[in-house]
């Protein structure tokens, strides 16, 4: 079974069409996604919300999840979050952007690229006088491959975490029990620094000098990733 999440903004009736368009997937669950109160127009979106939940769930379970629709980094981390709790649970994850914000859509398309999850969007439907008449057509929207690392450069994102603040830690964190200026912990430290290469290449790390040691550090993207069950 799948979990559909989908975005909810003023367009009622293109989210119901949307969702009720992609009963062709063996959907088990909808996560319906709100934002914070204080968003101008969010009373009408839980209101929304609270009635596609009471419509919906005489055939679905549903939920309705608070997300942040203002800072897109925050979102993608929250939708990664729900991805994987639905993953650990055995289900897939389809997003349904039909009726979202374009940073919650952004979120969208970066979360699922991430966590290699489909994505679907839809085209409205327009009468002679340019108003929106429903639904023309449900399109999946492809998504970029990315490299992901591998599980020793895994590893070494998950160990840097907050951030370090040399190398020698960073060593140290990964193999708590060798001997600092030991033949073994020169061998560790040629091989992290390898591996450190190839991941600030790719994104994931950022270096600071910090004295004279190099401090390292996540960035976003390898937050995203450290949060993602590969």
């Amino acid at each position: 079974m799948m979990t559909q999440l989908v975005f909810v903004g003023h367009h009622r009736e293109r989210l119901l069409e949307s969702i009720r368009v992609l009963r062709i997937l063996p959907i088990g669950k909808i996560i319906l996604f709100v934002g914070d109160r204080d968003i101008p127009g969010e009373d009408k979106v839980r209101k929304i919300a609270e009635d596609l939940k009471k419509e919906l769930e005489v055939i679905w379970d549903v939920e309705i999840v608070e997300i942040d629709k203002k800072n897109v980094i925050r979102a993608v981390t929250q939708l990664i979050s729900v991805i994987n709790r639905e993953k650990r649970r055995g289900r897939e994850v389809v997003i349904n952007a039909s009726g979202s914000l374009r940073t919650l859509a952004i979120a969208g398309y970066i979360a699922s690229c991430i966590t290699n999850s489909r994505i679907f969007t839809s085209i409205p439907k327009y009468d002679e006088r340019e108003r929106e008449v429903g639904i023309d057509e449900i399109i999946e929207l492809p998504i970029l491959p990315i490299e992901f690392p591998s599980k020793e450069q895994m590893e070494i994102v998950e160990a840097i975490d907050g951030g370090v603040n040399s190398l020698d830690e960073l060593v140290l964190r990964l193999n708590p029990n060798v001997e600092k200026g030991s033949e073994d912990f020169q061998k560790e430290r040629s091989r992290i620094s390898h591996h450190l290469s190839k991941l600030e290449r790719l994104g994931l790390i950022k270096k600071a000098k910090l004295g004279r040691n190099v401090k390292i550090e996540l960035t976003p993207l390898g937050h995203f990733l450290a949060g993602v069950k590969l």
